[in-house]
């Protein structure tokens, strides 16, 4: 992930290793579900219609899970596929254009995902966002989410050292939401 210039950019992925990700987490827990659940459950059950029913149901609930997992693993590190659109956007809160809100629940979502010093950097984007909106739809709330992420990435910031690049989009984030404190009612 590129986070200079206020610019978030996402991983792409070449369909070589999209193919072998979606091999690795769908093709082969799938290939394992169908072998197993072919071979063993008449042997255990010595019911053929029960064994029968499991052997259909088991394979599509495995395939159901791993379709799901990958997709939250791409999401997690942030991987665009050679099926899906890049997603480029522009933290300026100056700029009065919100950004949609769905991104910024994704960006939410992959939080959970991350840890150490990626965790500050995304904790600072996300409350750039949060400001961009609160200024762009005039919002007391988004701008005191913007100060709650604030306050997460100071705090997890103390006693670690971290990179030059990390504190200083803390800092723009803490310098941006100054400027704006007095247009949202704070002293």
């Amino acid at each position: 992930m590129d986070l200079t210039k206020g610019r978030v950019m996402e991983g792409k992925l070449s369909f070589l290793e999209w193919l072998g990700l979606a091999l690795l987490f769908i093709g082969l827990p799938g290939a394992i579900a169908i072998v197993v659940s072919f071979s063993i459950p008449y042997y255990l059950l010595h019911n053929v219609t029960l064994a029968n029913t499991l052997s259909t149901i088991i394979p599509i609930v495995v395939l159901g899970i791993s379709v799901t997992y990958f997709w939250k693993y791409l999401q997690s590190r942030n991987l665009v596929t050679p099926f899906m659109k890049r997603r480029s956007i522009i933290i300026l809160p100056d700029s009065g254009q919100p950004i949609d809100e769905k991104y910024i629940r994704s960006f939410e979502v992959n939080l959970k995902f991350v840890k150490g010093e990626e965790y500050i950097k995304q904790l600072a984007m996300l409350g750039m966002m949060y400001l961009q909106n609160a200024v762009a739809y005039d919002n007391k709330d988004l701008y005191l989410r913007a100060k709650e992420c604030l306050a997460r990435a100071e705090e997890a910031m103390e006693g670690k050292s971290i990179s030059f690049e990390t504190k200083m989009l803390v800092d723009n984030l803490r310098s941006r939401i100054e400027t704006y404190k007095y247009r949202f009612g704070e002293r």
